[in-house]
């Protein structure tokens, strides 16, 4: 009788373990499906901003006293 309560035993620990590996790779599936997503959008966010941080911005450059006077003096001799 107690080599077959051994027996069960086993089987049924056997069982558990089978059930938790099973729900752990599950676990695993889904946590690696999450961290690519993560991955795809902060990679496409962070170059997004990392392009947007170095951008040539040119300011509009506005004609200065000296060139506004140079231009009225050409008119006013012209």
């Amino acid at each position: 009788m107690s080599i077959a309560s051994g027996l069960v035993e086993a089987h049924v620990m056997k069982m558990i373990h089978k059930d938790k590996m099973k729900n752990l790779e599950k676990k695993e599936a889904t946590t690696h499906e999450n961290c690519n997503q993560l991955k795809k959008s902060s990679s496409s966010s962070s170059s997004s901003w990392f392009t947007k941080m170095f951008k040539k911005v040119h300011p509009v450059t506005t004609p200065s006293s000296d060139s506004s006077t140079k231009i009225k003096n050409v008119l006013a001799s012209s």
